[in-house]
């Protein structure tokens, strides 16, 4: 990364580098030691910090280097900081579920990047580009989903207001073995519109990234195929793309369809997993979800739950030890959300959540109720089910569903409604369409 920084740009006398974030400085530390080897100038540096820990270990590392450690909150006020030519750092990887109602709030008053379910270090990049000086350059470290997803939409509009020199794709288990598919980009406060690309495989391009703020994924991976061209997408040609019902406790709930008592026959409906779909190369298993519902999604009453509460009755200590019962949000004998009945019992097609490869494939009888680790696709009355199972299965669909999708562990595809709404389809079916509308 410090090579990076410094890549046809080497430290010169008078030069500031800011290092966000600082923890035990190995940033600083490599700096220096750059600057020693190259004997080049080395720029006098400015590290922020909180930890007291961390700090007291910086500055025994960093006795000989060239840097003053302050003890403060990177994502405060820093206008009396001053700018600098260089940023370098490994930016905190926290997800908005770790910061309290006070601080999301803040956050969201003061930086534009914090959008939805932000990660905090979107914000670091604002934080550190506002300090950028002019031609200066910002190396960061951070997990590739800033490429992609609805939350870092700002921030992608943000970044290409400067040139974005190089995004670098480290292997997903490049740290100590933690899962977070990291790259490598260097922004440099410049005009520019090239940016050079270096995927995990090795391969690399040389592209110009789009500056709407919408996802970079397809510009940025291989595609195996010309792109899809056509103004109408699945969403607009599906009654419903979603991911299957959680129950909060299948454990209970899912059980072998030989299992099931006789008088609870009237109570299940067929399911299926993810992983079953590879498996059964399809929806139907041999396990059904015991279910409470009625057809119409709704859940009757105690009183009415005749041969079902009577085995519900025998599992209600770990029912009701479900986080949407103790939070009042369900009855002890209700599933996690309620299943929207009314719509999953239609012929669908169906695909795992992670794949390594997208598959689609049928529910011709309309019969199966999936689990959480399942999508399903109502097609629109008018669009036939077969049609669009060969399409989604096509090589077009999956090069762009490929390019397209946020990637899970082990290179494999998250197949998440957002994405899979936004799919191109045959023009013809939206004309289709607009024909039963006269």
């Amino acid at each position: 990364m410090v090579a990076k920084l410094f890549e046809k740009r080497l430290p010169r006398d008078g030069d500031r580098i800011l290092y966000p974030g600082i923890g035990t400085g190995p940033f600083a530390l490599a700096v220096s030691q750059f600057c020693n080897e190259h004997d080049v100038p080395e720029p006098a540096g400015v590290g922020i910090e909180l930890d007291p820990d961390r700090i007291e270990t910086a500055r025994d590392r960093l006795q000989d280097a060239n840097v003053e450690i302050e003890r403060r909150e990177f994502l405060r006020e820093l206008s009396n900081l001053g700018e600098f030519r260089y940023v370098v750092g490994n930016p905190p990887y926290v997800p908005i579920e770790g910061l309290d109602e006070e601080e999301k709030e803040r956050y969201r008053a003061q930086f534009d990047v914090a959008n939805g379910r932000f990660d905090l270090f979107a914000l670091f990049f604002e934080q550190a580009l506002g300090v950028l000086a002019d031609d200066g350059r910002l190396v960061f470290v951070t997990p590739e989903k800033f490429e992609y997803t609805e939350a870092t939409t700002p921030l992608r509009r943000l970044m290409t207001e400067y040139h974005v020199e190089e995004i670098e794709h480290l292997q997903e288990d490049a740290f100590d073995g933690h899962i977070t598919f990291p790259t490598v980009t260097t922004i440099q406060n410049r005009s520019g519109d090239e940016t050079r690309i270096v995927r995990r495989d090795g391969t690399e391009d040389t592209v110009v990234l789009p500056t709407d703020g919408g996802s970079w994924a397809s510009t940025l991976r291989e595609t195996r195929s010309e792109t899809l061209e056509s103004d109408v997408t699945l969403g607009e040609v599906t009654e419903r793309i979603s991911c299957g019902v959680a129950t909060g406790a299948d454990s209970v709930f899912v059980t072998d369809e030989s299992e099931v008592p006789p008088q609870l026959d009237d109570w299940t409906y067929p399911t299926t997993s993810g992983r079953q779909l590879r498996i059964n190369d399809g929806p139907y298993s041999n396990q059904v979800f015991i279910c409470p519902y009625n057809e119409d999604g709704r859940l009757p009453p105690e009183d009415e739950l005749g041969a079902f509460g009577d085995w519900a009755e025998m599992h209600r200590d770990r029912l009701e030890d479900r986080s949407c019962v103790e939070k009042g949000k369900q009855v002890w004998y209700g599933w996690h959300e309620n299943p929207p009945l009314q719509d999953i019992l239609q012929p669908k097609i169906v695909c795992k959540d992670v794949a390594d490869e997208p598959a689609f494939w049928a529910d011709r009888e309309g019969s199966v109720v999936p689990r959480h680790s399942v999508y399903y696709l109502v097609p629109a009355d008018h669009v036939d089910l077969k049609e669009m199972l060969d399409y989604l299965n096509s090589e077009p669909a999956r090069a762009w569903i490929e390019s397209h999708a946020q990637k899970a562990h082990n290179d494999f595809y998250r197949l998440q409604s957002k994405m899979l709404t936004d799919l191109p389809v045959p023009e013809e079916w939206g004309k289709s369409y607009q024909t039963t509308l006269v």
